[in-house]
């Protein structure tokens, strides 16, 4: 083979080698051979320029990938420019002050810190995802979710830790984003965090997930019983989900066995957290063999108007022959921009986000809401609630809000907190929040 020849055929392979070996730390070595093929005639002039600069361009490139870029636009966030890891410190902070208009009881006018809240998630290895987050709100540290998630499998994910179960619209929706201080009475029945491995899926509007649950991380069965378990699961469709207009249909439905105690309680407040007082009450309901939940939501976004609904059905069987019981409860609540804001529907995930407001003085938002929760049935009075609440929101910006909330309740006479309290107590309540979220 003439010597030219040999020549052409040495840079090819030397080229194809180089552009395919990633850059090691004695790259330095690379430059010196390019020169010495260079001097002695195996490369050309426009061969070597080639080659260096394709050895410029792939060291440039590993420095890139090795970087850490970050962010602290509403956040502290740090990841590799290729998104292989990355890592995220966020938090939220709620101060509420509640003042009640009392009928016959007494609620305690006051003040707390609703949540105080801190949170770390991220990326591992790219298809790893986690969360941990903790909040002191309540004088203690309580664990909220804490997970590991698999992305791999785009766009399904599995997830495997403590987390919420997929059920009802107002409990997935995070309580930053939530247009009342308080979620709706119904809220009551909806399982919430516990520990357990989850599967969830998204496509063209719709969402679907599902799992298998034990209790919460830090529930303890009296006697070292065994713990309950539950399957749940949720779908939701958005036939519309344009960026100021959404239609969310939704359904959801659980299935529990209790611990070996064969107890399960409901009790809920009257949509106000400072005082401690729970009307309804059902108490311990012993003799439980399982307890049945089904759940429908609805929610509209037309610009500046939303509205939005829940119905929920708790079915519980109890042993020896007992009769079952059925409680339920259901709110609609609507909500205008008085500014022209529109409520953020998030079609992937079938629940609502963050506000953007459009002007530097904020955004403006009227809220009003009707819930109900009946938890009387057969030898069980629980007591039945009714509630009105008027609510204006200022959106100072993203991640700042100031809320208040004026409230009428309206409870029969078995809503007495188990016998504690006397019934047929109607007081009113006004409560006001400063939030900020980052």
């Amino acid at each position: 083979m003439p010597n030219s020849r040999i020549k052409q055929v040495v840079a090819a392979c030397f080229f194809s080698y180089l552009i395919a070996t990633p850059v090691f730390a004695g790259q330095e070595e690379f430059y010196q051979l390019l020169e010495i093929l260079l001097q002695n005639g195996t490369l050309t002039q426009q061969q070597y320029d080639s080659l260096v600069a394709a050895l410029d361009d792939s060291a440039a490139a590993a420095d890139r990938d090795q970087q850490v870029q970050v962010k602290t636009e509403g956040g502290l966030e740090a990841s590799t420019y290729d998104g292989a890891f990355s890592f995220e410190l966020g938090g939220r902070l709620m101060v509420d002050s509640a003042y009640y208009q009392e009928d016959q009881n007494d609620l305690g006018n006051g003040t707390e810190l609703r949540r105080a809240r801190l949170d770390v998630e991220g990326v591992l290895f790219s298809d790893y995802g986690y969360e941990f987050g903790v909040d002191f709100g309540g004088g203690d540290a309580d664990v909220k979710d804490a997970f590991i998630e698999y992305r791999g499998w785009w766009p399904t994910k599995v997830k495997i830790g403590q987390f919420k179960e997929p059920f009802s619209l107002e409990e997935l929706t995070s309580s930053k984003y939530i247009t009342f201080m308080e979620r709706a009475l119904p809220n009551e029945f909806a399982p919430g965090r516990h520990v357990g491995v989850g599967v969830q899926s998204r496509g063209d509007g719709w969402t679907a997930a599902a799992g298998l649950f034990g209790e919460s991380f830090d529930d303890d069965v009296k006697d070292e019983g065994d713990e309950g378990w539950g399957v749940t699961g949720r779908v939701t469709y958005a036939p519309l989900r344009d960026d100021r207009r959404a239609l969310h249909l939704g359904a959801a439905v659980s299935h529990r066995e209790p611990d070996d105690t064969d107890e399960i309680k409901f009790n809920a407040r009257p949509e106000s957290h400072v005082t401690d007082v729970k009307y309804l009450n059902t108490d311990d309901i012993a003799d439980v063999s399982h307890i049945n939940l089904v759940g429908l939501e609805a929610a509209w976004v037309e610009g500046p108007f939303s509205l939005q609904g829940e119905y929920v059905a708790a079915t519980i069987d109890r042993h020896a022959g007992q009769s079952g019981l059925d409680f339920d409860g259901w709110y609609v609540y609507g909500s205008w921009f008085l500014t022209g804001e529109s409520r953020i529907y998030k079609p992937k995930s079938g629940k609502f986000g963050r506000i953007n407001p459009v002007t530097d003085s904020g955004a403006w938002e009227l809220a009003l809401r009707y819930s109900s929760l009946d938890l009387s049935d057969n030898d069980i009075s629980g007591g039945e609630a009714e509630q009105i609440t008027l609510g204006l929101n200022w959106y100072v910006n993203p991640h700042l809000r100031f809320m208040a909330n004026y409230i009428i309740v309206d409870n029969d006479a078995a809503a007495d907190d188990a016998g504690d309290l006397a019934g047929d107590d109607d007081p009113s309540i006004f409560q006001l929040r400063a939030q900020l979220d980052f």
